[in-house]
């Protein structure tokens, strides 16, 4: 089932492009948690997630042990993903046509059960030294895995956040969460094979270079980090209070320099 999204009316008044802030980093990292605690205090004008950009099972990649990959990059109709950015960029409003096939009854639980998360002292916080920070500048969020792969989709963002996180993290999470798989696909998203060999096979495949020694759960390549602009979590397996808080910290650095 899809569900439309408003293209009619602009989303944004401002002649300037918003300010876009970017969460990738591994399936099941926390980068969705993240992004609906952030969504409640930067009121961003919109937001694009690349699990909207999904192919149908029968395009989907299969890996040499007979999978279907739903986790790789080839999994997303990637140029269409960068249009759709591109044009909400421009025009103030998402594509015409553009649907998610995410449920906004859902969206709205998980971004409840998120925010409770974190205390509204924090959160309140949070959304003062955002407001300080970006003087009144719109800002979007784009959110996905493996988006940094992608030269361009960088260049599109002001601010790259990589939520890097362990295997035994990932697993679990992927493991317990609520939504993954269906009938019909007998619930393959959380098997053991699958999470070796798709999601966390995938995150080692194409994220290797960001690390020392190719080693993801290891130190990041600083050099690379700094020169490519990607702001990597400070450390493995984070909390949500202190993910969001570093998440704040580095929007509000990127957001004075660019705005102030």
């Amino acid at each position: 089932m899809s569900f439309s999204a408003p293209s009619t009316e602009p989303l944004s008044s401002s002649p300037s492009p918003p300010f876009t802030i970017a969460l990738s980093g591994c399936a099941s990292a926390g980068k969705s948690t993240t992004m609906h605690i952030l969504h409640t205090v930067l009121h961003p004008v919109f937001t694009i997630q690349q699990d909207d950009f999904n192919k149908e099972f029968a395009d989907l990649p299969v890996r040499p042990n007979g999978l279907l990959d739903a986790d790789a990059v080839e999994s997303t109709d990637i140029p269409r993903f960068k249009a759709a950015v591109l044009h909400a960029q421009r025009t103030g409003r998402l594509p015409p046509g553009f649907t998610s096939w995410q449920d906004p009854a859902q969206v709205a639980v998980e971004r409840a059960l998120a925010v409770g998360r974190i205390s509204e002292a924090q959160r309140k916080a949070a959304a003062a030294a955002l407001d300080a920070a970006r003087r009144g500048r719109e800002v979007a969020v784009i959110e996905g895995w493996l988006l940094y792969q992608d030269e361009e989709i960088r260049r599109m963002a002001d601010v790259k956040l990589f939520l890097r996180t362990s295997k035994a993290a990932a697993k679990y999470r992927r493991m317990t969460r609520p939504g993954y798989g269906d009938p019909d696909t007998k619930d393959f998203w959380r098997t053991e094979e699958y999470f070796e060999e798709c999601v966390w096979g995938n995150y080692v495949r194409n994220s290797a270079g960001w690390f020392v020694g190719g080693d993801v759960e290891g130190e990041p390549d600083e050099e690379l980090c700094r020169r490519e602009g990607v702001a990597m979590r400070p450390s493995l397996d984070m909390s949500v209070e202190e993910t969001f808080e570093w998440a704040v910290g580095v929007i509000c650095e990127a957001l004075e320099a660019k705005v102030g």
